[in-house]
């Protein structure tokens, strides 16, 4: 009988103590004192049986101290170069021309020779980490999740998908040994690469001028426009004092800051007749040089901010001004967030099922003054996905029927969308690189199409610092490895860690964010949120939407931990520009009881639930549309239909539960300006430990909210 080792490690691994089996951070050793003596082959024996390929790097591993570390305990995947390609890499970096003081002297990168014996230890820790992930990952799985990244445990991640015939590449580079990838060992999986996994040590604008031989046309007008040194930013200071610890989360220490850039290859341009850049500059006046004068229509004053404001557009060739035509084509390009491919449109918790087709999306705000784009995963499972950016379905979130996306004759696809070369994404040291299909602008159909539909925005999205520093999509191990303290499932943020977040009463409000489970979720939207403790005070910069009345919503989630907010509206960070948007919100509703008199209340009863409801049933019935009616009366909605908590196992559908709600916060004209949310604890029982949480916000235009012929969909 063949003997599950692996099974049996993970078994006593869970047995025992968090803090003992857990692994140590980058600068800390492994924790000597649980080591297993294996009777299968971990990592560190693998590299070692086959020394004569991998000698290199296990003299990496030996000099960095991590040959214990993959003797010991844990679940990895090692990415594990061959000799050829540790001496390729330690030679490049050598001899690498750009590695220079300010005088021009060759710094090697901080070697102090060449060959293997010239790196430091802190280069092997380096490298080692680069090729690490601190979770398990087959070959399968790397062409089955398309636009996928891992964080290594260096701390960036990286990308592995199909390349040239039956290549798989690492980072679009590094390609695996087919006849021995796959390596499957006591505390891990094990791949042989052929090159190291290739990365840059350069920042957003530099790695685009690296590849200018096909970027030529955008890297000339990103450089006119100055705004190739708005990304040069690494790092953010932060001066408040660090909340105290607590058990079971991690308190970041430092703040990294990263940037997205979509850039038009020169070949997209020469597919619309552009071949310079003074051609771009006529084509950028001829797509923006109306945007902000006469009527908001399809033709002209389709960009709100701008016309709401009185500013003009500047044709001339003073291309750093903020209004000039080139300045504004550049800036729609650029997010302040560095968005991985995982997670611009993050499809954790979505599924196919009761109509939905598994797609996902999400909006992020540009560097264009208050404009947002829609980032959206569509496709099959039987015919793969794609993810465009500004993709336009006439009537989308509407619907001709029930648990259904609608009819296809309402829903016309206008704009294909700007597609994104997945395969082909580059990694600055700070952000992402999308090469795109088609040239991206922020025209009438953005504003007047693309967002005219029920946004939905998940939290994290617009909290940029959560992607910067990789802890969007992270999951519970990783965080464990990163903080050394197994059973590390939630972060705890200094309260200046945000942009988009002003505190009014210092550490007394706690910001935290849950990461997602491994092989599970909670039942939430993408499945994380942002939340927190505290006697809490502070406020939130909501994303810009274009100029129109909406139902600004939030999701309500029923916890017996929860506390009551008080949500206020301003549109300047101070306590005196806010309005109480109605009555504070009562979190504290028991969970999955219909009997609870708050859901009787909200007018909600069980969708599955054929014998007392059989009006509502989801399958015999009307699916709750007429009770959702009365729900929106008194201010509330069930929770979407396309949220479901671990969907490849059958999963749990969060609208037919009583746990989670929306609740219409108000109905209101917002402008294409800043909106700043204040929510503010409304207890006074001295309780610190009661939470808030804040999943997704949506902004609801009142034509989908209300839409006279159809219904809004239960998506």
């Amino acid at each position: 009988m063949k003997i599950d080792y692996k099974f049996k490690l993970r078994l006593l691994g869970a047995l025992a103590l968090p803090a003992a089996i857990a692994l140590s951070s980058c600068t800390a050793e492994p924790d000597e004192s649980n080591r297993f003596t294996f009777t299968g082959e971990t990592v560190n024996d693998f590299l070692l049986h086959n020394d004569s390929l991998f000698s290199d790097f296990n003299y990496i591993l030996r000099r960095s101290g991590q040959d214990r570390l993959l003797s010991s305990y844990g679940t990895y995947t090692c990415f594990a170069p061959k000799n050829a390609a540790i001496q390729e890499y330690v030679d490049s970096l050598y001899d690498d021309p750009e590695s220079l003081d300010e005088n021009g002297n060759k710094l090697h990168n901080g070697m102090t020779g060449p060959g293997l014996e010239g790196l430091t230890d802190s280069l092997c820790l380096d490298i080692v980490y680069y090729h690490l992930l601190k979770t398990e990952l087959t070959t399968t799985e790397m062409l089955t999740s398309e636009g996928a990244s891992y964080r290594t445990m260096l701390g960036r991640s990286i990308t592995a998908g199909q390349g040239t015939g039956r290549q798989i590449l690492v980072n679009n580079g590094a390609p695996i040994d087919l006849g021995m990838c796959d390596q499957e060992l006591v505390n891990g999986y094990l791949h042989a690469i052929d090159k190291c996994i290739p990365r840059s040590n350069r920042v957003v604008a530099n790695e685009l001028k690296a590849n200018i031989d096909k970027f030529s046309i955008f890297y000339e007008a990103l450089e006119a426009t100055g705004l190739d040194e708005a990304m040069n930013t690494m790092e953010k200071t932060l001066s408040y004092t660090p909340p105290a610890e607590k058990t079971g989360y991690y308190i970041p220490t430092e703040c990294k800051k990263g940037f997205t850039l979509f850039a038009e290859p020169n070949w997209v341009f020469n597919q619309h007749g552009i071949y310079t850049f003074p051609q771009l500059v006529e084509y950028c006046k001829e797509v923006y040089g109306k945007c902000a004068t006469g009527s908001r229509d399809w033709d002209h004053g389709w960009y709100d901010y701008f016309r709401n404001n009185g500013i003009e557009v500047d044709m001339s060739d003073n291309y750093t001004k903020e209004n000039n035509v080139v300045h504004m084509f550049v800036a729609y390009h650029m997010l302040k967030a560095a968005v991985n491919p995982t997670v611009l449109a993050f499809r954790m918790n979505t599924y196919s099922g009761n109509g939905w087709t598994n797609e996902s999306y999400d909006y992020y705000e540009t560097m264009l003054p208050k404009t947002l784009i829609k980032a959206w995963r569509v496709g099959e499972s039987s015919t793969g996905w794609t993810t465009y950016i500004n993709r336009y379905v006439t009537n989308n979130t509407l619907t001709d029927g029930k648990m259904t996306k609608g009819s296809a004759s309402m829903h016309e696809v206008v704009y294909e969308g700007v597609g994104l070369q997945l395969d082909s994404i580059l990694q600055p040291i700070n952000g992402y690189i999308y090469p795109i299909t088609d040239i991206l602008v922020y025209d009438a159909k953005v504003p007047l199409g693309v967002l005219n539909e029920r946004m939905r925005f998940d939290a994290l999205s617009f909290m940029g610092e959560t992607m910067d520093n990789g802890y969007r999509g992270m999951m519970d191990s990783e965080l464990s490895a990163l903080s050394g303290i197994g059973g590390t499932s939630r972060l705890r943020f200094p309260i200046d860690y945000f942009d988009n977040i002003v505190v009014f009463n210092g550490n007394s409000t706690q910001l935290d964010m849950n990461t997602v489970g491994d092989g599970w979720a909670y039942s939430l939207y993408k499945g994380d949120s942002f939340q927190g403790m505290g006697i809490f005070d502070f406020c939130i910069k909501l994303p810009p939407v274009p100029d129109g009345t909406y139902e600004l919503r939030i999701n309500q989630d029923c916890m017996p931990h929860g506390t009551m907010v008080q949500f206020s509206k301003g549109n300047r960070p101070e306590i005196a520009a806010f309005t109480p948007l109605g009555v504070p919100m009562d979190m504290r509703v028991q969970q999955n009881n219909w009997e609870d008199p708050a859901i009787i209340a909200m007018g909600c009863v069980p969708l599955t639930d054929a014998v007392n409801y059989p009006e509502a049933h989801y399958q015999t019935g009307d699916a709750g549309i007429e009770s959702d009616k009365v729900m929106h009366t008194h201010g509330y909605l069930r929770a979407p239909l396309s949220i479901c908590r671990e969907p490849e196992q059958g999963g749990y559908v969060v609208r037919f539960h009583s746990d989670q709600y929306r609740k219409v916060l108000t109905t209101d004209r917002f402008l294409q300006e800043d909106v700043w949310l204040r929510l503010k604890t409304a207890l006074d029982d001295g309780n610190t430990d009661r939470k808030f949480q804040i999943d997704y916000i949506e902004f609801v235009p009142v034509g989908v909210a209300s839409n006279a012929r159809y219904l809004e969909d239960m998506y």
